[in-house]
């Protein structure tokens, strides 16, 4: 039986995707769970914060370099400190290791993801659980794998809630930084007749994919690696949850998809970053109609 190194990593909530990202792209973690907040009808109903677990595959020739791991996590975290974070907002990033087997990582990941409501009726829903709906109600029905997006972190929230607000029916949607294909579904069941979701990461198009057919949404959702650069078209709405330097650095990528009436959401973006995307959306012509906020995240919305 395959064995994991189980690595967690104490965190402040707000950087659990953050601190995913580094676990899997520089680490090496073949997956991530967060222990995240547990939402009903907008409201908080359990918390399980303040850490990021990894799971690296145990290669019997050759143990995990705690310390290296350890350094690579301290780096990344001084770069947010560089960058004008306080330490105290961080957490302190301590990793602590544990071996698993494979089939106990299958199940532990689960137990921190449930079914919740977001904005009026969007209900996400794990695929191993059983929702009931109302009928005013949408579920997306999700499995993230080894992708981003599952709903609970407040970046994917934000998006959400200003598709839901803002996506009309035989829309055309652009999905920058798809991960787990979350907003490219949401945006499909309400009522986009095309969606195209990229990722610079190839695992996560499979995912997208399967997540798109178990929602009988895969005749309007196509996925592929990628990143804004290489999407053809126009679009009412293009959604990037991504962090905000990557956002201001594919600034002109992401505008020249925008169509003569489209709209831009962006997120990923914690508040003290938020001025630095203002000023380039401004930049460009565009006008702020409304900045979403939730915890240390923000998400803004601007039309041209």
């Amino acid at each position: 039986m395959t064995k994991y190194i189980e690595l967690s990593v104490e965190i402040n909530p707000i950087w659990a995707e953050y601190v995913s990202d580094v676990l899997i792209n520089q680490v090496g973690c073949s997956g991530v769970v967060t222990e995240e907040l547990e939402y009903k009808d907008e409201k908080v109903i359990s918390a399980k914060t303040g850490v990021v677990i990894g799971y690296l595959w145990l290669n019997v020739n050759q143990a995990p370099n705690i310390e290296e791991i350890q350094d690579i996590l301290d780096k990344n975290k001084q770069k947010l400190i560089n960058s004008n974070i306080k330490d105290k907002e961080l957490g302190s990033w301590k990793v602590h290791i544990d071996e698993v087997e494979d089939e106990e990582w299958a199940h532990s990941w689960k137990r921190f993801w449930h079914p919740q409501k977001i904005g009026s009726k969007i209900i996400i829903c794990p695929s191993w659980e059983t929702c009931d709906i109302a009928e005013t109600e949408i579920k997306i029905e999700l499995d993230p794998g080894t992708a981003f997006g599952t709903g609970t972190h407040p970046t994917t929230r934000l998006c959400i809630m200003a598709l839901e607000k803002y996506a009309k029916e035989e829309d055309e949607i652009a999905d920058i930084g798809m991960g787990s294909g979350i907003l490219s579904i949401v945006g499909a069941k309400l009522g986009a007749k095309n969606v195209v979701g990229v990722d610079n990461d190839p695992s996560v198009v499979e995912i997208a994919i399967e997540n798109a057919v178990k929602n009988s949404v895969d005749d309007k959702c196509s996925f592929y690696e990628g990143s804004a650069e290489d999407v053809q078209g126009k679009f009412q709405i293009v959604v990037a949850n991504i962090l905000a330097e990557v956002i201001v650095s594919i600034m002109d990528n992401l505008i020249s998809l925008v169509n003569k009436e489209g709209r831009l959401i962006l997120s990923g973006i914690i508040v003290e970053k938020a001025d630095m995307v203002k000023q380039a959306v401004l930049l460009k012509g565009f006008k702020i109609t409304e900045i979403l906020e939730e915890d240390n995240w923000v998400a803004i919305i601007a039309e041209r």
